[in-house]
């Protein structure tokens, strides 16, 4: 129902007949009412639609470390950092078939003239933690080790997105605990530096890897409760001397513990 201020003639407020009335900037405005939402949905619209929500969702998720990451390039630029985010990035997002397939050793999270430094492949080790091992990039003649390193993680299975507490350049190493949730997720790292003046450096793709998941014989072996439980037994049954232990265990005095595991029980 629509409510007249100044007799008929005047400016009205709300639906009659197919008008809507509203106010803009203090000026009594009128336009048509439409009952029907013009929202196609034709094969190239849902592909454009999907597209683009493949980007909002990782730019959602890396919210933290884009808003560090791109805070100078965005201000200068008049935008937020997710669409700097976006505009930098959406070549990099495909729709192929049903599914949006992302590039994501080309995504850039961060941006800037800071000093970065290397970063070497992560390690994947027990309870969610990953470490990853950097030092200073040689191309830099000057950085201050009070610096701050980030690390960034995303699973892509969950769309979520992780943005490691920073560590001072200085330290070369960080640990990161992962989500109890996250084990046995597929993960891609990305890391920067942020500097004391507030400047970011062009991040770097890291690498991918599982969680929980640790290397051995360059072959990552999963930790779960199957192998776990393989390994509490194979240490008992070395521990213990008498043969009928060994042979309890039906493992014939064979030291199960030098078994060749390149292909451990999943």
């Amino acid at each position: 129902m629509a409510r007249i201020f100044q007799g008929m003639d005047g400016a009205f407020s709300g639906k009659m007949g197919p008008f809507v009335g509203y106010m803009w900037k203090n000026r009594a405005c009128v336009r048509t009412y439409r009952k029907e939402i013009n929202y196609p949905n034709t094969e190239s619209q849902k592909k454009e639609r999907d597209w683009f929500i493949g980007m909002v969702r990782f730019a959602s998720q890396a919210k933290g470390a884009i808003k560090l990451g791109f805070r100078l390039q965005a201000a200068e630029l008049g935008m937020t950092e997710g669409n700097y985010f976006v505009s930098r990035n959406k070549s990099f997002f495909r729709r192929v078939d049903d599914t949006v397939e992302t590039d994501f050793g080309r995504l850039t999270i961060s941006e800037g003239s800071a000093a970065d430094v290397l970063f070497h492949n992560p390690v994947f080790r027990e309870n969610e933690v990953v470490s990853v091992d950097f030092e200073k990039n040689m191309l830099f003649s000057r950085a201050s080790g009070d610096d701050l390193v980030y690390l960034y993680f995303y699973a892509p299975e969950t769309a979520e997105g992780f943005l490691s507490a920073p560590v001072k350049r200085r330290s070369k190493h960080v640990d990161v605990q992962l989500p109890e949730s996250w084990s046995g997720a597929e993960v891609h790292i990305y890391g920067f530096v942020v500097d004391r003046e507030g400047r970011a450096s062009n991040s770097t793709y890291i690498g991918v890897g599982k969680v929980n998941h640790y290397n051995e014989r360059g072959v990552y072996i999963p930790l779960n409760k199957s192998w776990n439980d393989f390994v509490e037994m194979a240490s008992r049954v070395n521990a213990e001397t008498g043969s009928e232990v060994q042979k309890s265990a039906g493992v014939g005095g064979v030291d199960i513990l030098s078994i060749d595991r390149e292909a451990p029980p999943e």
